[in-house]
Order: structure tokens, then C-alpha cells, then sequence
């Protein structure tokens, strides 16, 4: 019951946030925000599958979240140097591809841990937990697309901080994520 809970809960909060997120211009406190949402996501569907998953879905999803944290990982590190640097769209042309490899990992990792929570509220937890990966993962891709429409932003402690925000974003170790 604690991990419908905790599916519903990152689910009810992600979607209309990311749904009129896609609807504005999306600046650095937007995208960045977008990449926490995605972290939290995921990080929810793996404790609901360490606590009722069986081993192989587990070694499977670990896989799956590897490679999802692999190109989450690559998307920000990219967001870091465009930020330090000023930001060109030449430097992060793979971004969108990263994304979307994400975005279906973190698709399967939660469809998974749908499939453990019990048959009576099936129904409303598989809508949504695959009503807000795309968009998510649509609006954060068009929020990095949108940040080189502006000026890049010279002032050091504004960059600072927008990359220990960007730190913050990344995808934990599966292994340092507990059950609940």
C-alpha cells in the first residue's frame, strides 16, 4: 500500500506541473526543476519494486535504470558545461536523444513497478504512471531548446547555484535506493 502511495504521490505532482510547464517558456529554474521531477519518479518506482518486485524484474529494472541514469547523467553534465560556458545548441546535440533513451527507461522502470501494486487499484495507478514520462520528458527537451534562445547568463553565483541545482538533479545509485 505504501508504494501505491508513493507512485500516486509523485505522479498527482509531476503531472500538472509538467503539463503547464510545456505550455510556457522554460528557463534554468524550469528545466532544472523538470530533471528533480524525473529523479523523484524514478527513484519512487524503484522503491515500490524493491519492496513488492520479484529478483529477475529487479535485475532487469537495475539494467534499464542504469542506462537511464547513464543518460540523465550525460543531459546534465551537458546543461553544466553549456551553463559555465554560455550555452551554444552546437553542444548539446545529443541532449534530445538522451531524453527520449531516459524517458523510455523511466517508462519501463515504473510500468514495472505498476505491476506489483494490487489488482483492486491497478487500473488507476498504470494511467498515471504512464500519463507524465513523455510530457515530462517533452518538457524538459523543449526547455533545454528554449534556454539558447536567451542570453547566456554571466553572473557567477547565479551559475554556481544553477549547477549544485543541476548536481542535485542526477539519478541516485539503484543500489543506494531502499525499499519501502
Amino acid at each position: 500500500m505504501k508504494g501505491i502511495v508513493l507512485i500516486g504521490f509523485a505522479c498527482v505532482l509531476i503531472i500538472p506541473t509538467t503539463l503547464c510547464a510545456a505550455e510556457a517558456t522554460l528557463g534554468w529554474p524550469e528545466v532544472i526543476g523538470l530533471l528533480a521531477k524525473a529523479r523523484t519518479q524514478a527513484t519512487t518506482c524503484v522503491q515500490v519494486l524493491k519492496s513488492d518486485g520479484d529478483k529477475p524484474t529487479l535485475k532487469r529494472v537495475e539494467l534499464t535504470y542504469g542506462i537511464a541514469e547513464g543518460e540523465i547523467d550525460d543531459v546534465i553534465s551537458g546543461l553544466t558545461t553549456a551553463l559555465v560556458e554560455g550555452g551554444a545548441p552546437d553542444s548539446l546535440r545529443t541532449v534530445r536523444t538522451s531524453l527520449e533513451t531516459a524517458g523510455k527507461g523511466l517508462k519501463e522502470i515504473c510500468d514495472a513497478a505498476v505491476k506489483t501494486v494490487s489488482p483492486n487499484t491497478k487500473g488507476v495507478w498504470e494511467e498515471l504512471a504512464k500519463g507524465p514520462i513523455e510530457p515530462l520528458i517533452k518538457a524538459i527537451s523543449d526547455g533545454v531548446s528554449a534556454l539558447w534562445t536567451r542570453r547566456a547568463e554571466r553572473d557567477k553565483l547565479e551559475i554556481e547555484t544553477k549547477k549544485s541545482e543541476l548536481e542535485a538533479a542526477k539519478w541516485p545509485k539503484f543500489s543506494d535506493i531502499a525499499a519501502q
